[in-house]
């Protein structure tokens, strides 16, 4: 067991100068001390690779363990995670070939300022996302190459006060023809409306309307068309092009209010009431 401790070539050292200090060694010491340091030497190789067995062959993680340890959770804003709550559902889910353009998550829209901070997804009631879903269909019936474009469905109480705080300068019973008062709600609040247009499938124009969204001026209301048409400042693809989206609309079970060209409801104010509650 001494050997085990003893360092290899110390012991050959040692081995040697016994052999050059006595000629006359017999060769059975000289073969005992042989075998020895070739024991000593196989102890020494074991316990090498013992210790290398204990090293993991492969240490490096794959890349989809990679992938997995990395990959984030969805981050859900706090407005998305209140319309879920509530039970409403992406549009997107219900008909994927519909497509969205939410307006109020960026600056382009009447009041210049995000309002749906980091939430891009347009949500309704289920039975108003497949009510769009049939417009949708109709609208492809009738050309494959254009799709509906939403720019906002359910839309909380909250974003509604501050639509309506924008719009001050405004007397009240001008304002609700554009912006519905926060304190009775909007059929936007309880997710039964929807703003939206048509558009190219491939290019991504929108159809000329005569006046763009979010458009306060009564050239944006369908109950003056005919007087802007005689005007000539809207013209009969104008025209036309309102009136493919209320057609498609109409299918889905829709209707137009009369002051603003993208705006349809699927319920009255009082139904809305009545099925849902409305959105904080």
């Amino acid at each position: 067991m001494f050997l085990y401790y003893v360092d290899n070539f110390a012991l050959l050292e040692l081995i040697c100068k016994l052999v050059i200090s006595s000629l006359s060694m017999t060769k059975n010491l000289i073969f005992v001390l042989l075998s020895l340091l070739v024991f000593s030497c196989s102890i020494e190789r074991e316990k090498e690779e013992l210790n290398t067995d204990k090293v993991p062959k492969d240490t490096t993680l794959s890349l989809d363990l990679v992938d997995d340890v990395l990959q984030e959770e969805p981050v859900i804003s706090e407005l998305e995670l209140k319309l879920i709550e509530a039970g409403l559902v992406n549009v997107q889910d219900v008909d994927s070939t519909i497509q969205v353009d939410v307006k109020y998550a960026s600056t382009d829209n009447f009041m210049g300022i995000v309002l749906y901070d980091g939430f891009h997804k347009v949500y309704l009631q289920s039975e108003v996302a497949e009510k769009l879903s049939i417009a949708q269909k109709a609208l492809k019936n009738i050309d494959e190459n254009l799709t509906l474009l939403v720019f906002d469905g359910a839309r909380p109480r909250s974003v509604q006060q501050l639509m309506w705080d924008a719009l001050d300068t405004i007397p009240v019973n001008e304002r609700t023809k554009f912006v519905s008062n926060p304190t009775t709600g909007s059929i936007h609040n309880y997710g039964c409306a929807v703003d939206l247009t048509i558009a190219n499938v491939t290019t991504g124009e929108w159809l000329d309307m005569g006046a763009g969204y979010d458009d306060i001026r009564k050239i944006a209301y369908p109950r003056h068309e005919e007087h802007y048409l005689k005007l000539g400042e809207l013209t009969n693809q104008h025209i036309e092009n309102r009136k493919l989206l209320r057609k498609v609309m109409k299918q889905g079970g829709f209707w137009v209010i009369q002051t603003e060209w993208w705006h349809f409801n699927a319920y009255t104010r009082d139904k809305a009431k009545q099925l849902f509650e409305i959105i904080e």
